[in-house]
């Protein structure tokens, strides 16, 4: 287990974050600057916090209370830098041997062979990294950090400089790394659909603190605030006030939708009548509908952007005295077709779909 308590001020900002991470893979979500890549630099031993403490299934790392600051080769931290930072002088192998090279020279070969078989780049092990594409350095990089066989492997934004396809290879295969790399990976990414498909839980990073950790499909389902809302795809954010609660079902009336909207909830005694809350709904579970009915809006459409795959669509609530508010709706192309700007339809909110955010 990983266990990190960090603080660190500098000017405008300070990072003040918290958890705990077994043997899984956490993907740190977050906006630029929120801290994330510090967070890494501080557990690898690059960077020293003012405060805090790391410990690695049972070792302790740094503890300032007590002076403990192990330096990084001692810290059995691997970290594959957002650049891939390779030794450009050295050829594959030479890189990927560079933090074992105390060991016997046959057993320097066996690690370097295995691991260059694992990342499917044999063939490249003589070639120099200027010679590489940027998907073949990331693999040079992880080969690199696993040699010395850490315990705890950190990735700070390993797709960033992939073109979509080369990226989603590799997705797959950093995927499959845990198959035979069995300690605990830290991930960090700004693009949610990575961090979903590569990690089993999800920490959310704002402005150096942690607004939510928690297993993914919670944090995607049920975001804790209008940051993580925002940031794991809840494009229709609206606010309004609880009239009532029942039977786990709450009642919100939200003006900018002109009337009540139900939302089935999971924890009904945090939600009292006049309290004000937001409310959201991803947009690719709003449905068309034909008729009126239960939590189902009579809306316009009023502009339509084409996708590949889907459609974004945007109508407007077609509401009286009330400042016009518009619903993000993702069709797939053949149901997109069957609807046109200008055209009124009726947006059904499911209301196991609707969130709650208490504010």
């Amino acid at each position: 287990m990983l266990e990190v308590r960090l603080k660190r001020k500098l000017q405008g900002f300070t990072l003040d974050v918290a958890f705990k991470v077994d043997q899984e893979i956490l993907a740190i979500l977050g906006p630029s600057g929120s801290g994330k890549t510090m967070t890494l630099q501080c557990i690898s031993g690059l960077v020293r916090p003012d405060e805090g403490y790391v410990s690695l299934n049972g070792t302790v790392l740094l503890d300032t209370s007590k002076k403990i600051n192990l330096p990084a080769r001692q810290r059995r931290v691997g970290f594959v830098f957002q650049n891939y930072a390779l030794f450009p002088h050295l050829t594959v192998s030479q890189n990927v041997g560079y933090g074992i090279r105390h060991l016997p020279p046959d057993e320097i070969k066996e690690k370097i062979t295995n691991l260059l078989g694992k990342m499917n780049i044999p063939h490249l092990s003589d070639r120099f990294p200027r010679q590489l594409s940027a998907g073949q350095q990331q693999r040079v990089a992880v080969a690199r950090a696993l040699a010395p066989e850490p315990e705890v492997l950190l990735l700070d934004e390993p797709f960033s400089a992939l073109d979509s396809l080369v990226k989603e290879r590799l997705q797959l295969e950093l995927q499959a790394l845990h198959e035979f790399y069995k300690g605990i990976i830290l991930f960090v990414t700004h693009d949610l659909t990575e961090g979903y498909k590569f990690s089993s839980k999800i920490a959310v990073f704002e402005s150096g603190n942690i607004v939510q950790h928690d297993d993914k499909e919670r944090v995607i389902t049920c975001p804790s605030n209008h940051t993580v809302a925002r940031l794991v795809g809840f494009k229709n954010l609206m606010e309004g006030s609880v009239t009532k609660v029942q039977n786990n079902v709450a009642t919100i009336e939200v003006p900018e939708l002109g009337g009540a909207i139900l939302a089935k909830v999971s924890n009904a005694s945090r939600l009292m009548p006049s309290q004000r809350v937001t409310v959201g709904i991803r947009p690719e579970y709003v449905q068309l509908r034909k008729e009126a009915g239960e939590n189902t809006l009579y809306c316009t459409m009023d502009r339509i952007a084409e996708g590949v795959s889907a459609t974004n669509c945007y109508f407007h609530v077609n509401t009286v005295g009330v400042t016009r508010h518009y619903l993000m709706v993702i069709l797939s192309r053949p149901d997109s077709g069957v609807i046109k700007e200008g055209q009124k339809s009726h947006l059904y909110l499911p209301p196991e779909h609707v969130v709650v955010i208490t504010n």
